[in-house]
């Protein structure tokens, strides 16, 4: 097994980097120190919600290529979206997958997004931000 020698989070052989820090692996798990818990905590805002995991990735990949972590937060359940059959399976009312970043990288995410998707962005946009 292999760690992020930052949050701790424990890998496959296969990776070779943490996908939260972008931090090398290490061979062994580090010592937890008092206190770091709270230090190396990351408070995740849920910016917009998009309508395909396509234009989630998307958006996804652009933050990270300008060292903005983000995450994709599916709205699928265990019987497909929102864990209901039937039409919203197909089109979910309320599905769809939503993107979190840290609450420090709100308004750099929100700008980004904003320049991918026009006037879309302030449909799919979960909370006010301000300038």
């Amino acid at each position: 097994m292999l760690y992020c020698p930052k949050c701790r989070a424990e890998y496959t052989d296969v990776a070779t980097e943490c996908a939260d820090c972008n931090m090398p692996l290490v061979a062994e798990r580090p010592e937890e120190v008092e206190g770091d818990e709270e230090e190396n905590r990351i408070d995740w805002v849920q910016i917009a919600r998009l309508t395909s995991r396509e234009y989630a990735e998307m958006l996804i990949e652009t933050l990270r290529s300008k060292d903005i972590p983000a995450v994709i937060l599916s709205g699928a359940g265990y019987f497909g979206h929102i864990g209901a059959m039937g039409a919203t399976a197909v089109y979910p009312a309320g599905g769809g997958c939503s993107i979190a970043v840290p609450q420090e990288n709100v308004a750099e995410a929100d700008a980004e997004g904003a320049a991918i998707f026009g006037e879309a962005w302030d449909k799919a946009r979960l909370i006010d931000i301000e300038p």
